[in-house]
């Protein structure tokens, strides 16, 4: 949205202007320029003191026009602040990747075209708004047999939990009538729900579960 006017080296004749956005800007900026910024940071971090932890305020140089003097206020705006902080270095890290595979923090994905998972994004499965969706990175290979069985395991999985989920909610409205075991005289309507009925299940009850599954 801005760009300063003049120049950032007038030795090396490079205008703010010629300076690209992201992490293109690297490369352009002269060494001179990168120890300039080097040694700013260390005296800011020099001159504010490297030991103020241990008196247990962390951050705190006195400057009141953000903060506050009072404990409340300060507690408050100070758990914004991490709070705020946490999110901009996950913010900054996205930007970083995002600019480094696409060209831009904000590049389109599309522009990533070397990327392995390609082969796969017009698979079944693919769905706005994360489109291929695998953070892990199993699919990095571009194997694809190793997409199919993934794939296929993924589905088996996905119709066991809708089922187990079924089943965890079911019980808490409807149980069915008479005996769970007749031999060890247990009632459907005596088992728990929950977590809580796998000890009630008796051992050959479990010997069926497994051998059916």
């Amino acid at each position: 949205f801005f760009k300063f006017p003049g120049y950032l080296s007038v030795a090396e004749n490079i205008k703010f202007a010629d300076v690209p956005n992201g992490l293109a800007a690297i490369s352009k900026v002269p060494a001179l320029g990168w120890a300039q910024i080097v040694a700013y940071g260390g005296f800011c971090e020099l001159s504010a003191g490297s030991d103020d932890w241990k008196t247990g305020t962390p951050g705190d140089y006195g400057f009141k026009v953000l903060t506050s003097s009072d404990p409340a206020e300060k507690t408050k705006k100070l758990s914004a602040e991490l709070a705020n902080g946490r999110l901009a270095m996950m913010a900054i890290i996205g930007m970083f990747f995002q600019d480094g595979l696409t060209g831009s923090a904000w590049g389109d994905w599309a522009n990533y075209t070397d990327s392995p998972l390609r082969a796969f994004e017009n698979e079944l499965g693919v769905q706005a708004p994360l489109g291929f969706f695998d953070p892990i990175g199993y699919s990095k290979d571009g194997s694809a047999a190793n997409f199919n069985r993934r794939r296929q395991s993924e589905i088996k999985h996905g119709r066991i939990a809708m089922m187990a989920a079924m089943g965890y909610i079911t019980p808490e409205f409807f149980k069915f009538p008479g005996y769970l075991s007749v031999a060890e005289n247990i009632k459907f309507a005596d088992v728990p729900n929950g977590l809580a009925a796998i000890s009630k299940v008796p051992a050959l009850g479990w010997a069926q579960i497994v051998a059916y599954g």
